[in-house]
């Protein structure tokens, strides 16, 4: 989740040093069984006992240099939680989630963003809808090696974006050699913040390796990437959402200081910098004239929600409220042990200072200079709150502007989609080039956190689920892009009973639209045959083709996904209960139809707010 930048918050954090010494650390290790892994139950977890959830969470090898190690060497071992898939969707599918920092626990995406619960605030966990794990399996990572629930030998953390990659995939070998099932699984990379820097590193290192691995996708919700294009942002997007105004103190400060810092980016020409301490300085020197007092108390603008305050100079590291009651959680040790995490001592940390000042990247080359050869072989969507102020929208834009991929530069000449879901406005979808950029509403940089449900349909529509193979849960939720509204399973409700029963498995699906086709199939028949007795064979035949185009039954329910149907039934069908239950319409009022993408600073948009945040929680 949390991006660490700027460099500054650090002072205020005490730093770690960590030493590991556990039996389970020693190298070489053999890999466990996947048994050993299994999270049989988690205290005070309240969740629904038809559907219960089936966990595994443990440590595994990362360090690439592990089978040279001497048997008493600590070797660096990479924390995961896997919550696997409670629904069937029309196929499995494998998630890979990474938070930020460097040096934050995925925990922040499993606990408050898109894991299955959220605290209850009485000590417990309670199950949500909108988690990402309902359709897909989720695995929550822990990295790079001494982040979260993970270690690593204090003498060997990872300081380059090469050297994480290689225990990425190393931790990944090793993944699949316990999960050998999720082999031949369509596999995805996701994160948010400083993972904009880790996922096309990550992406470019497996596709260019033997692990054999389906990768489908990557997926960076607020990502850093462009150092160049992201630092200068902030005061544009201040101006824009009316933080600061043209003219004032305010706006001449945060002009010198964005000056200076375009000036020092000019000079690195061999290059692409991951950060510029000089240009750490910009973001809370633009937004500076928001800070104040408040019952005495030193106050200032929520660097990952700009509609918020926090106490200074924490600016949003207290946020959100979750997480006091997450780090209590997560300090028991009855949870820690039922979690598989007692290999590490002390408590959990949501952020390890300690990582992220190891995690110097003075020699790696941003991830902007791999994005577009990642682009070359696998799908990309890049999604942004516009609440967010760290990694903000304008900035990514900016990125996406500039960037060559595919053959051409920025996003051409596609148009910007509306984007609802449940009937409301949730952002805006574009797509070219194997590229996806989505901005989000009323978002902040933890976008699952604020919109869980609109989230979820985002990565569902970016796999491609296939909707008209589930038929249950949150699939059922109407959402559209542009004109492709989503076709809903709830149909399936309103067809005769004497068909087959309902089935939850894709393969019984499948069987079950077949039955209807051959019912239909046979009924025609059977209506040929009586209307063509005492008929002259030669008009049945001249007239055979015809006839059948006119029959009013309902084959229109045959075509799935229905995207035809939905139109015509929103243009003119009457029947207004079986129209809401298709999807819903493009929507109006909201957005104009031929918006650019990157027609940014209309009082409309400027009224939805702005996105995405760089602090890599």
């Amino acid at each position: 989740m949390r991006a660490f930048f700027p460099v500054q918050l650090l002072s205020c954090l005490a730093p770690l040093a960590l030493l590991y010494s556990h039996s389970s650390t020693a190298a070489p290790t053999d890999i466990p069984s996947a048994a050993s892994f299994y999270v049989s139950r988690l205290p005070d977890l309240h969740q629904d006992e038809e559907r219960p959830l089936r966990m595994y969470a443990g440590h595994l090898p990362s360090d690439p240099d592990a089978r040279t190690a001497e048997p008493a060497d600590v070797t660096a071992h990479l924390y995961f939680f896997m919550v696997k898939a409670r629904r069937t969707a029309d196929k499995e599918r494998l998630i890979f989630w990474l938070n930020g920092g460097p040096g934050c626990s995925s925990f922040d995406g499993l606990m408050m963003e898109i894991g299955p619960w959220r605290v209850d605030g009485k000590g417990g966990l309670k199950t949500v809808p909108g988690g990402w794990e309902e359709y897909a399996t989720v695995v929550f990572i822990d990295q790079p090696a001494g982040t979260g629930f993970s270690y690593a030998p204090s003498n060997k953390y990872d300081h380059e974006l090469p050297e994480a990659s290689a225990h990425f995939v190393e931790f990944l070998r090793n993944f699949y050699k316990v999960f050998p099932e999720y082999q031949d699984v369509d596999a995805y990379i996701t994160g948010e913040s400083f993972a904009g820097q880790y996922i096309p590193y990550f992406a470019d290192a497996i596709l260019s390796s033997n692990l054999k691995i389906r990768l489908k996708g990557a997926a960076i919700g607020n990502g850093w990437t462009d150092a160049r294009r992201q630092y200068p942002s902030y005061l544009d997007y201040a101006v824009k959402h009316g933080i600061v105004e043209i003219g004032t103190e305010a706006y001449k400060n945060g002009k010198e200081i964005t000056d200076k810092c375009t000036e020092e980016l000019s000079k690195y020409t061999d290059i692409e910098p991951v950060h510029v301490n000089v240009c750490e300085e910009v973001m809370m020197t633009v937004v500076s004239a928001k800070s104040h007092l408040t019952n005495n108390t030193a106050t200032c603008i929520n660097m990952y929600d700009v509609r918020l305050e926090d106490t200074a100079p924490e600016c949003g590291m207290n946020w959100p409220p979750d997480l006091t009651d997450v780090y209590t959680y997560l300090a028991r040790r009855d949870v820690v042990n039922a979690i598989h995490a007692n290999a590490v001592p002390g408590n959990w940390v949501e952020c390890k200072p300690r990582v992220h000042t190891e995690f110097s990247t003075r020699r790696s080359n941003s991830s902007i200079t791999l994005l577009p050869r990642v682009l070359e072989r696998i799908p990309v969507m890049l999604f942004v709150g516009d609440q967010d102020l760290i990694c903000n929208y304008v900035g990514i834009e900016s990125m996406i502007q500039a960037m060559q991929w595919n053959g051409e530069t920025g996003l051409g000449k596609v148009q910007t989609q509306p984007w609802t879901v449940d009937g409301k406005p949730a952002g805006t979808w574009v797509a070219s080039r194997n590229l996806t950029y989505v901005k989000i509403f009323n978002a902040s940089h933890m976008v699952g956190y604020d919109v869980p449900h609109v989230t979820h349909d985002m990565i569902l529509r970016f796999m491609g689920v296939n909707f008209t193979a589930i038929t249950d849960g949150s699939a059922r939720i109407p959402s559209a892009v542009g004109d492709d509204a989503k076709p809903i399973p709830a149909i399936l409700d309103d067809l005769p009973t004497s068909t087959p029963a309902p089935s939850k498995s894709p393969e019984q699906d499948k069987a079950m639209w077949e039955a209807y086709y051959n019912a239909g199939s046979a009924a025609l028949v059977l209506i040929l045959i009586a209307i063509g007795v005492g008929v002259f064979l030669w008009w049945r035949s001249r007239r055979r083709k015809l006839f059948l185009r006119d029959i009013p039954l309902s084959t229109r329910e045959e075509n799935i996904p229905l995207n035809s149907s939905m139109r015509e039934d929103q243009d003119g069908d009457d029947n207004g209960s079986f129209r809401s239950r298709k999807g819903k319409e493009r929507a109006s009022g909201t957005l104009a139809e031929q918006e650019a993408i990157f027609d940014v600073g209309s009082d409309e948009e400027d009224e939805r707010g702005a996105v995405s945040g760089r602090t890599s929680r």
